[in-house]
């Protein structure tokens, strides 16, 4: 299970977003704990501003297209990394962009998600358990 907090979006206490801790790896065998935005409308494995992309040091794996909020589409530099979930190390595509770091639906595939959407509620992330037998 990942657990993880509902705090305000913006510096001025407005809006509301679930965020939660994860750890990833880059080539360079660099860890870091980041706090990230889950995004249940963005689609992709995870998206980061180059800054920290650089810090972690991920390897570059080619251009991505991705589309933004207002429908947009623009071609990402896109990234491989390795994410600790669940406890497992899961290897991703980082896509750079110039927000906060979010992750997307396709690594919540599998997951139950249920957010207490106040201010301080809980963010939690449940593993989705296989069948017995």
């Amino acid at each position: 299970m990942i657990r993880g907090e509902v705090r305000p979006a913006r510096d001025d206490g407005t809006g509301l977003e679930a965020r939660i801790p994860v750890d990833i790896v880059g080539i360079t065998r660099i860890f870091r704990t980041l706090e990230v935005v889950v995004d249940t409308g963005y689609t992709g494995w995870m998206s980061l501003p180059e800054p920290i992309i650089n810090d972690v040091g991920l390897d570059y794996a080619g251009i991505r297209p991705a589309t933004l909020a207002n429908g947009q589409t623009v071609a990402t530099s896109a990234y491989s990394a390795r994410l600790l979930w669940h406890g497992q190390p899961v290897d991703i595509v980082v896509q750079a962009l110039n927000s906060k770091p979010m992750i997307g639906t396709t690594l919540l595939a599998n997951c139950r998600l249920t957010i207490d959407w106040w201010d301080g509620g809980d963010v939690i992330i449940e593993e989705r358990m296989p069948p017995a037998g």
